[in-house]
């Protein structure tokens, strides 16, 4: 009888170990299940976060380029302004020059319209070096509406060509700041 107490001992002893083990177990599924929850939900904010880093960095890319197309209109713009601002000078020293040579001065003035000569080459060179170039259409090429404007039309054996130019043109980055002040031919009846 005693081996029956004993071999009764040891299952019970077996069945509190094996429910311990079960209940124990149980436990552990359980917490790997919230562990497994709190791993699922934790990559879903680490998704969400990346997301809203990528929309941000996004954001700054558009922003960045806007500013910059924004800079570019500004710059383009300020040339302009200064463009025509300063071609009326430039005509006007144009049209002193001319003048003088019509005139007989002593050496004085003449070496004065020497500078100014040399102030309109300078001028001209620093519209040419912020990208405001003259234009000076050839004589007896086609007039074109988008760079020239005809101040008067003479008979020509041939119309719409350029026949002489009044005053040039000048062009900042393919934009036509003024246009190139011709005379154009008109065909003979």
């Amino acid at each position: 009888m005693k081996e029956n107490k004993n071999t009764k001992s040891v299952k019970k002893s077996d069945t509190v170990k094996n429910d311990s083990l079960k209940k124990e177990n149980k436990e552990l599924k359980k917490k790997i299940q919230q562990l497994a929850l709190t791993i699922d939900k934790v990559e879903d904010e680490k998704l969400e976060i990346i997301n809203q880093f990528k929309k941000a960095l996004a954001d700054y890319h558009n922003l960045e380029a806007n500013i910059q197309k924004r800079l570019n209109i500004l710059y383009l713009n300020s040339r302009k302004e200064l463009a025509q601002k300063l071609i009326p000078v430039v005509d006007d020293l144009t049209m002193a020059i001319k003048s003088k040579e019509s005139f007989k001065f002593d050496e004085k003035i003449s070496s004065w319209a020497k500078g100014i000569v040399e102030i309109l080459n300078n001028l001209e060179k620093a519209l040419e070096e912020i990208g405001i170039k003259k234009y000076i259409p050839e004589q007896n090429s086609e007039f074109n509406p988008d760079l020239h404007e005809a101040l008067s039309v003479v008979e020509g054996e041939k119309g719409g060509l350029i026949f002489d130019v009044i005053q040039p043109g000048y062009i900042l980055d393919d934009t036509v700041i003024r246009p190139s002040r011709v005379v154009v031919t008109k065909v003979n009846k």
